[in-house]
């Protein structure tokens, strides 16, 4: 299904004059870019506009994003020249049309005032061509180059030669941290492969520590993939979870068990006993091996990234007696062509005296390294290449900012090993420069644009039929054919599973679902995105099992300090349920010192404390900021279940009498169903919606206040007797008799002709009397002018501009704002069917929460259609509504999850 209610138009251009570029974004700021080592292209004004330029009218164009060293298949939305929202790619076999936080968010990370805009050298700016004499000066022995993962084979290509060329560079690699199901395959810290399961051939998963649903590049895939198995064959489809702290993946299991991660090994050892017909094993161990069993050809165990070597070895037997159908292949980030090395070795490589000149691209050693790495690195020669003034940057003799994804020209592996084309959807908005470039200038090279770079590396693959696939390969977004890598592991011959030393605490890492392991700690959506099962935003905290904050006297929103590995953190502590005694769990990517404005000072880093710490409780000094402070349901049933032996709810489409006449509407009348037996919780629906509808960013003191200002909301609800947390979506309800709508003494809350509960912003005084009468608590108030005044205000908010959408009008002060079903896209819709003469058809209107889902969770359509996706959606016996006591008739309805019986559930 396209992502827009119009079908995607993937232009890509011509040689010249490039039309996706047609209206340069600033005239006089950014008209003449500083002489450099790059040819400009040329990008005009139109002369003749064409049909798709007008203001209301979008043009899509396919490209990909990088997250964690792999690639995400996205199209981008434009307008007049610039990129106003990213969609999901369906041909792109990493996001099948689905987004992820991480993809909304990077027109923020586009247009953020905060990136780096030109060269400079100490505190004094500096031409690029200065800048490419140092790069040339530094090629030789002594010099290594560090980088981030790479995943571009031109980038691939480049240092290659790069390396043939300048005898005793070195090259090395900052590896992802924690990617979902990128595991050890042999004994080397490069040694590694990535699991890929194929989910049309599976019925039965068991993660152990693993968190497939979770965030990294792969999170869209997997969850779609997961998503439709589930529905396809809900009778026979099961996931079990082993794991010491909860994870999406654990939430949507049939059957969790919450074990230390010391245990883990041994669970591996009990399941493969178990399948080979042994007793003595744990109930869940027993239910989960009679699973696999089972479904021979059909069913995988998948291992967590920081299980020992000798484990790993021992699941990938499990899955080759099980014939799992489950590939294993190269990581896109590994060319074993080429000599990489691992970047935990250039700490002691610079101790040694073995490097003396380091040219970093793409990469922040300074914070990934820690301490060891700045105290080593003090007196040698570093040239940083990156987008923005990182700790690395603030150590470095020269600073070179580098383009956004956006605005360049490159190429990607995804992470099941296909590979798509980047093509740039604006002109630089700054003085930056493409890593392909800064590569060329290291072997005296300039004057090759990015795009050409791109292209002879392609010219050498396709041969003759290279401007037909270009061509193709543009307009696709992804390459038809790239040979995929596979992987044989290498196991060491002793596989016995190491002894775990005792004492203190088991510290779990896990990548944040907002800022991941740190590179999206600028970027103020993704900061005040609430973490799924705690609701915090603004920084990370140590969740503790119920258990053992009873033991240590903690308090939800207590300080602690965690010591470990010769350092400590304090963190404000979180309870959860369904956490493994004995543990501690925090997540990755906070207290930053150089992420602007936005990410320093926020959060502590918590890398450098190492697998075990020690608790103490302390007073004061860390602030827990959250969205939601109660997560249970009180009796209410908010969040609703059914076993699979049910055919469905009691209260199955149960509509209170009322004394009001029903409504009649003529079609179409819109409406949505969430079903949350497939939502992960990812929030994808969330940002989606923040930039398709101009959702401003508020900042901590205003949330802590309670004043956050997203049109959708994720609750998280405690489930009664499971021993975890579950999700449900609320955006508006769209009440059919809608309580707001008679308490606004201006009209400005009204019904229209299409069943929308519509807002009028310019009539609004801000009385707030329709806030006060939604029992959904849906609306939100404008107490400042968030768009334009508050977390950006210091850095440039007219180059935010830039960023909102067109369709939507930005709110200002005083206004109630709202989940308008993206009343946008329905007119747009509209006028296309009118023109056409024609009825809108279903699945036409598609609205940013539903084309983001990477789950496919949202269904959204004409309700008077019986025939439509969401009416059959509204027959399903899991249907009900939420509050339907209350007799608000909502348009917006769920779909219950489906939970495993209670006999089934017995010692889960």
């Amino acid at each position: 299904m396209p992502p827009m209610s119009a079908p995607p138009d993937l232009r890509t251009g011509t040689e010249g004059v490039d039309r996706r570029g047609a209206l340069k974004l600033f005239a006089a700021g950014a008209a003449a870019l500083a002489t450099g080592c790059r040819p400009q292209e040329q990008m005009l004004p139109y002369v003749d506009m064409p049909e798709s330029g007008a203001s209301s009218d979008a043009a899509f164009f396919a490209t990909a994003l990088p997250l964690a060293g792999a690639a995400r298949g996205v199209l981008v939305e434009s307008h007049q020249g610039k990129p106003t929202k990213v969609h999901g790619n369906p041909d792109h076999p990493a996001s099948l049309g689905g987004t992820d936080v991480f993809a909304e968010a990077e027109l923020l990370a586009l247009f953020d005032p905060s990136r780096s805009t030109s060269p400079i050298a100490g505190q004094a700016p500096v031409t690029w061509s200065a800048a490419a004499q140092r790069l040339r000066a530094a090629a030789g022995p002594g010099t290594a180059l560090l980088t981030g993962p790479v995943a571009s084979p031109t980038l691939a290509r480049q240092i290659g030669a790069l390396l043939d060329e300048v005898p005793g560079l070195r090259w090395f690699t900052e590896r992802p941290a924690q990617p979902a199901l990128e595991v050890q395959a042999g004994p080397g810290a490069m040694d590694r492969m990535q699991l890929w399961p194929d989910w049309d051939r599976t019925d039965v998963v068991v993660t152990l520590g693993a968190d497939p649903l979770g965030p990294g590049p792969g999170q869209v895939a997997l969850t779609r993939g997961w998503s439709r198995s589930r529905r396809n064959r809900r009778s026979a489809a099961r996931l079990f979870a082993f794991e010491p702290v909860p994870t999406l993946t654990g939430t949507k299991a049939d059957y969790r068990m919450a074990v230390r991660p010391e245990d883990l090994p041994g669970i591996a050892e009990a399941l493969r006993a178990a399948l080979d017909g042994g007793s003595d094993v744990p109930a869940p161990v027993a239910r989960a091996a009679e699973a696999l069993s089972a479904a021979p050809g059909r069913a995988v165990v998948l291992p967590g990234p920081d299980l020992p070597i000798e484990t790993q070895a021992l699941i990938d037997e499990i899955n080759r007696t099980l014939d799992a159908p489950l590939a294993r292949l190269a990581p896109a980030w590994r060319w074993p062509s080429l000599a990489q090395e691992d970047a935990g070795a250039l700490t002691d490589a610079i101790a040694s005296g073995e490097v003396e000149r380091l040219v970093v691209l793409g990469a922040n050693p300074a914070y990934t390294l820690g301490e060891a790495f700045e105290e080593a690195a003090r007196d040698i020669e570093i040239l940083h290449f990156g987008e923005r003034r990182d700790e690395t940057a603030a150590m470095a003799a020269l600073h070179g900012p580098l383009h956004h994804p956006l605005e360049d020209w490159s190429d990607l592996r995804a992470l099941d090993g296909s590979a798509a084309l980047v093509q740039p959807l604006i002109e630089p908005l700054h003085e930056t420069r493409s890593a392909h470039e800064v590569v060329e200038m290291l072997r005296g090279r300039t004057g090759t644009g990015p795009r050409a770079l791109v292209q002879e590396t392609w010219r050498a693959e396709w041969g003759e039929d290279f401007d037909a696939r270009w061509h193709e390969a543009l307009s696709r977004g992804v390459i038809e054919g790239f040979p995929v890598g596979t992987v044989s592991p290498d196991w060491p011959a002793d596989t016995a599973v190491s002894e775990t030393p005792d004492g203190a605490f088991a510290h779990v890492r896990q990548l944040s679902t907002s800022v991941l392991s740190g590179e999206y700690a600028p970027n103020g959506w993704l900061q005040e995105c609430p973490a799924p099962l705690t609701k915090q935003v603004w920084g990370n905290a140590a969740s503790f099992a119920p258990v053992d904050a009873e033991r240590l006297g903690i308090e939800e929103g207590d300080t602690v300090v965690l010591r470990g590995g010769g350092t400590f953190a304090r963190l404000p502590a979180v309870i959860l349920s369904g956490q493994a005694e004995g543990t501690v769990g925090t997540t990755l990517g906070y207290g930053r010192k150089a992420a602007g404005a936005i990410g320093s000072g926020v959060g502590m880093n918590t890398a450098p404390l190492g697998p075990r710490v020690d608790v103490e409780r302390v007073d004061g000094g860390a602030e827990l900021i959250r969205t939601q402070r109660e997560f249970g349901q009180h009796d209410r049933d908010l969040l609703r279940s059914v076993t699979d032996a049910e055919a469905g709810l009691e209260s199955e489409h149960h509509q209170p009498a009322s004394f009001y006449r029903e409504r009649d509407h003529d079609s179409p009348s819109w409406g949505m169903v969430i079903d949350t037996d497939v939502c992960s919780g990812c929030n994808a629906c969330m940002i989606a919606c923040q930039s398709e509808n101009n959702v401003p960013v508020v900042g901590p003191e205003e949330v802590a206040r309670g004043r956050h200002m997203h049109w959708i909301r994720i609750d998280t609800y405690d489930l009664p007797g499971e021993d975890r947390r579950g999700f449900q979506p609320v955006p508006c309800m769209h009440c059919e008799k809608a309580p707001c709508e008679p308490a606004c003494p201006v009209a400005a809350s009204v019904h229209d002709e299409q069943g929308l509960n519509a807002q009028v912003y310019n009539r609004c005084v801000g009385t707030r009397f329709c806030q006060a009468n939604c029992p959904y608590q849906v609306r939100r108030f404008n107490f400042f002018d968030y768009s334009d005044s508050q977390a950006y205000a210091d850095l440039g908010a007219d180059l935010l501009q830039a960023m909102r959408n067109p369709d939507v009008s930005v709110r200002g002060r005083g206004v109630m704002e709202k989940c308008t079903y993206c009343v946008q896209r329905i007119e747009a819709a509209n006028h296309a069917a009118s023109r056409e003469d024609r009825p809108i058809a279903d699945g036409e209107v598609v609205t940013a929460c539903q084309s983001a889902c990477p789950a496919e969770a949202i269904t959204f359509g004409d309700v008077t259609d019986p025939e439509s996706a969401v009416s059959r959606a509204k027959e399903n016996p899991r249907h009900y509504a939420l509050l339907e006591h209350l007799g608000t008739r909502p348009r917006t309805t769920y779909l219950a999850r489906v939970a495993p019986g209670a006999e089934e559930d017995e010692g889960a």
